[in-house]
C-alpha cells in the first residue's frame, strides 16, 4: 500500500465558514505522490493521511447524518442476503439536496477544477471530469454488522462515452480503530486473494483506479460499537480517452462471492438470470422497484 502522511499545506486551510483547495498546494501534492500511485499493486492507488485541515475534518464528522436521516437510500452489501436494517446495512445518498450544508460545500470542492487537476497530476490521466450529479457516489455509511462484497464498479455516468476511471473515498469517522474492521480490501485481478488492506481511518483519503480488474470491497461484517458507523464521502471521476479505460460500459456492478457471508438471496439469483436475457436498464429498474416495496 502506498501511504503518505502529510497535511494539506497551509495555503489550503479554511476560513471560519468556507474551505477551498489551493491549486499550487494540490499540484505539488499530486506530483509528489504520482509515482507511488502509478506503481502500487494490485492496481494503482494511494492513501493520504491528514488529508484535510483538522478543523474541516472535524466539522464534516460532526455534521455527518446518522442512520435515521430521511435522505438515505438502503443499498446493503451487494448481491447477497442482508437484514434490511438501516442501523446495520450500507446507506447511500447521491442527492446533494440531502447533504448537510457544510458537507455539500466540501463535496463541491472535491468536484472542482483544482481538485481534478490534482487528480490528473497524481494519476497521469489528463482532463479528468467530475460528476456533479453524484451518480452512485456522495455520502456512504455502514453500521455494526454491515459490509460490502468485493466487486468491480459499474459505469455510473449516464453518458456512455464517459468511462469511470478514478474513485476517491474520504473517511470521516473519528476514533475508528483497526479492530473494528471495515478495511477497504484491494484484490488481485481474478478476485482470488486480497493483496492490500486500507483501514478507514479518520481524515484519510484513498484514491484508486477502477477498471475491469479493480476488485475491491470490505466483505466482512463490521465489529464497531453500536451507534458508531463507517462513514465516507465518495466521488468518482471520468474520461473520454479510451486508451485510459480498460472496461467496457456497464451499468451494473459485478459482485464476487469471497466468503461465507456472500450467499445470494432469491432476489439476487433471479436478477442474475434476468441479466442473461434482458437489458441491464430493465433489470435495474425492476430491482429498484423491489427495493422500494421493501422500504
Amino acid at each position: 500500500m502506498a501511504t503518505v502522511d502529510v497535511s494539506v499545506p497551509s495555503e489550503a486551510k479554511p476560513s471560519s465558514d468556507f474551505f477551498y483547495f489551493s491549486r499550487e498546494a494540490m499540484r505539488d501534492l499530486g506530483l509528489r505522490h504520482a509515482e507511488a500511485f502509478q506503481s502500487a499493486k494490485p492496481f494503482p492507488h494511494v492513501v493520504i493521511d491528514d488529508f484535510l485541515p483538522l478543523e474541516v475534518a472535524r466539522r464534516i464528522a460532526s455534521t455527518f447524518p446518522d442512520s435515521a436521516y430521511p435522505g438515505w437510500r438502503l443499498t446493503g452489501p451487494g448481491d447477497a442476503k442482508h437484514s434490511n436494517d438501516r442501523r446495520i446495512e450500507k446507506l447511500t445518498t447521491g442527492n446533494e439536496e440531502t447533504f448537510p450544508p457544510y458537507i455539500r460545500h466540501v463535496m463541491y470542492g472535491l468536484q472542482s477544477g483544482v481538485f481534478c487537476d490534482f487528480l490528473s497530476r497524481l494519476t497521469g490521466i489528463e482532463f479528468l471530469s467530475p460528476d456533479p450529479g453524484f451518480h452512485g457516489c456522495g455520502l456512504h455509511s455502514t453500521g455494526r454488522g454491515g459490509r460490502l462484497m468485493v466487486h468491480v464498479d459499474a459505469s455510473r455516468h449516464p453518458d456512455k462515452k464517459m468511462s469511470q476511471v478514478i474513485n476517491c473515498l474520504y473517511y470521516c469517522t473519528p476514533d475508528w480503530k483497526p479492530e473494528y474492521g471495515g478495511a477497504l480490501e484491494l484484490w488481485n485481478e481474478d478476485a482470488s486473494a486480497c493483496v492490500t488492506k486500507i483501514e478507514p481511518l479518520f481524515n484519510r483519503m484513498a484514491v484508486f483506479f477502477t477498471g475491469r480488474r479493480s476488485f475491491h470491497g470490505h466483505p466482512h461484517p463490521l465489529a464497531c460499537p453500536d451507534g458508531l458507523r463507517r462513514n465516507s464521502l465518495a466521488t468518482y471521476y471520468y474520461t473520454t480517452d479510451e486508451t485510459k479505460a480498460d472496461i467496457d460500459y456497464t451499468n451494473y456492478v459485478q459482485w464476487v462471492a469471497t466468503n461465507e457471508h456472500d450467499a445470494a438471496s432469491l432476489q439476487h439469483r433471479v436478477k442474475s438470470r434476468m441479466r442473461k436475457h434482458l437489458p441491464a436498464s430493465v433489470v435495474n429498474r425492476a430491482a429498484t422497484w423491489v427495493r422500494r416495496l421493501k422500504s
